[in-house]
């Protein structure tokens, strides 16, 4: 056989197999798209407008009420930031809050938030793994593959937004494995749980359990990435809202429980 035909074959084998390899990853991509899809239906949990949340957000003639008024940050550069309303949301309920619990640091943005906007006398607890601790990490077997990474690249810090601000001295950084962590010591204490830890079901399950031992009689929980892209966490909470009282809050990816 001449070398050219050799060469040919060669040639239209790797083109056909590089085809086979990019249509197999195309067709993958569409199936877990039309897996999450939701494009064409509501999602499960009744969606409500921000001013039926809570009365900071009361809407006037003029707009939002001036007791919606917060100290804000925007997103732009923050790794993993929240959007400009989400923003907004968890800063107007944290001015009523004393007792504040952030599952998930990151790079501490939204504590620092949440403490300009509490009163002078509150206390912001905010929990993180120490990144060389992340191989000891307990993820369930069924737990999102994808989040199980991005989990890691979120706890990527030692240092924090709000260290060398006023706010600092209202922080307390625990550096811990959530699923490792004893909440009993805040057992009833706290008013206001912002969950954006690891986005993984069994870290969801467990951070939620210890957000209601946690809770205060009124207090409020807040759940961030309620969305398709976030399997583990729109199916638990999908699964959740049969037993507790969810909203999801218009034009965010913020689910809610108030206690009592």
């Amino acid at each position: 056989m001449p070398d050219w035909v050799i060469i040919v074959l060669i040639v239209t084998n790797i083109v056909t197999l590089a085809a086979l390899y990019f249509a197999t990853r195309r067709m993958l991509k569409l199936r877990r798209q039309k897996r999450r899809a939701f494009a064409f239906r509501s999602y499960p949990i009744r969606q409500v407008k921000l001013e039926a949340v809570d009365p900071c957000f009361a809407i006037t003639e003029h707009g939002p009420a001036p007791a919606s008024t917060v100290a804000f940050i925007g997103g732009e550069g923050v790794v993993a930031s929240l959007s400009d309303r989400e923003t907004w949301v968890i800063a107007g309920l944290a001015k009523s809050a004393r007792r504040v619990f952030e599952f998930g640091t990151c790079s501490g943005k939204t504590a620092h938030v949440m403490a300009l906007n509490t009163p002078d006398d509150a206390e912001i607890h905010t929990l993180t793994i120490h990144p060389d601790d992340l191989a000891n990490l307990e993820f369930g077997s069924s737990d999102d593959r994808h989040h199980q990474g991005q989990a890691a690249t979120e706890a990527a810090f030692t240092t924090f937004y709000y260290q060398g601000h006023p706010t600092e001295v209202k922080i307390q950084q625990i550096f811990s494995d959530s699923k490792a962590y004893d909440e009993t010591p805040l057992k009833g204490g706290i008013d206001l749980v912002f969950i954006d830890g690891a986005h993984t079901s069994s870290y969801v399950e467990s951070d939620t359990a210890k957000a209601m031992v946690m809770l205060s009689e009124r207090g409020v929980v807040l759940w961030h990435d309620y969305k398709p892209d976030a399997p583990d966490v729109f199916n638990f909470l999908n699964a959740l809202a049969k037993e507790l009282a969810l909203i999801h809050i218009k034009d965010t990816d913020i689910v809610m429980y108030r206690r009592g």
